[in-house]
C-alpha cells in the first residue's frame, strides 16, 4: 500500500523528519502486523509511505487522523474544509495558492482570490503583497481552508481561508507576544537547539501549528529577532519567520 500525506519533509532537515515519521507510524501500527517499509517524499515535499500488512482501511483512517491524507481530486466537495500550505507566496498578484497535497493526475493548488482575501480581512483596497506582509502570510506556512469552487476538467479549485486560521492570524496580531515561526524541524531539535543557546527560559509556549511547523511565542520581555539571532546559525537553512504584532498592525492601520 502506498500512501501521501498532506505533512511534508523539506529544508536542511527533511532527512530527519522522514526517519522521525517512519519511527512513529511503524510503531503505530505495528501491533496489526504492518510496517512501513519506506518513508521518502514526492517533488512537492510531501511524505509518501510504502506500507506492507492488512488492515488498510483502518491504517489509513488512523493516518489520516493524525497528518492528513493527500486528497483524491473526484473525492472533494464544495464546503469541504482542507489542511495545506501556503504556496508561491508572491508570485502572482491576483490571489494565494494553497498546496492541499493534491497531484494526482496533476498538481491542483487551491486559488483564495484576492477579492476573497480583501474581504476576509477587511483590507479592501490593499494589494496582495502589502496584505501578506501584515499577516505573515508566508511560504509554508501551514493553513486550513474552505472549498468553494471545484472544476476539476481544467485543474481549478477555489478557497477561502477557514475560520480557524482567520481566528489564530488575528490572534497573532492582536497579541503582547512576540513570535518566531519555525518550519520544517522536530519538536526534539527545536527543543535541543533552544536549550544550547541558553534561550529555553525566553520562550513562554511552543505551538505545533502544522506537523513540523511551529510558533515560538515569546515572553513579554523577549523579542524574536533576538531568537533568531541566537539560534538561526544553528538552524542554517530553515525557514523562519518574526511575528510582531505592533507592525503587524501598524501596516494594516496604514492600508485602511
Amino acid at each position: 500500500m502506498k500512501i501521501t500525506l498532506i505533512a511534508r519533509a523539506y529544508g536542511p532537515y527533511r532527512g530527519r523528519v522522514l526517519g522521525l515519521i517512519k519511527s512513529e507510524i511503524s510503531n503505530m501500527i505495528s501491533e496489526l502486523g504492518a510496517d512501513v517499509q519506506k518513508a521518502a517524499t514526492d517533488k512537492r515535499g510531501h511524505i509518501t509511505l510504502s506500507i506492507t500488512g492488512a488492515e488498510e482501511e483502518f491504517i489509513t483512517n488512523v493516518l489520516d487522523r493524525e497528518y492528513g491524507i493527500a486528497p483524491k481530486p473526484e473525492k472533494l466537495t464544495i464546503g469541504q474544509v482542507e489542511n495545506g500550505y501556503l504556496w508561491d507566496v508572491g508570485k502572482v498578484g491576483y490571489g494565494l495558492y494553497v498546496n492541499v497535497g493534491v497531484s494526482k493526475p496533476r498538481h491542483m493548488d487551491a486559488l483564495l482570490p484576492l477579492h476573497k482575501i480583501r474581504d476576509q480581512f477587511e483590507m479592501l483596497k490593499t494589494p496582495l503583497r502589502k496584505i501578506a506582509k501584515a499577516l505573515i502570510l508566508v511560504d509554508n506556512l501551514p493553513v486550513e481552508v474552505v472549498l468553494t469552487g471545484i472544476d476539476i476538467h481544467n485543474s481549478k479549485i477555489e478557497a477561502e481561508f477557514s475560520k480557524q486560521t482567520l481566528d489564530r492570524i488575528e490572534r497573532w496580531s492582536k497579541d503582547d507576544h512576540e513570535r518566531l515561526l519555525v518550519f520544517g524541524v522536530t519538536r526534539e531539535l527545536l527543543d535541543r537547539v533552544l536549550l544550547k543557546s541558553g534561550h529555553e527560559g525566553d520562550i513562554y509556549r511552543i505551538e505545533r501549528i502544522g506537523p513540523f511547523e511551529y510558533s515560538l511565542r515569546c515572553k513579554r520581555s523577549t523579542r524574536a529577532s533576538g531568537i533568531v539571532a541566537a539560534i538561526g546559525p544553528k538552524l542554517k537553512g530553515v525557514p523562519m519567520h518574526l511575528v510582531i504584532p505592533r507592525e503587524m498592525e501598524a501596516i494594516r492601520d496604514a492600508t485602511t
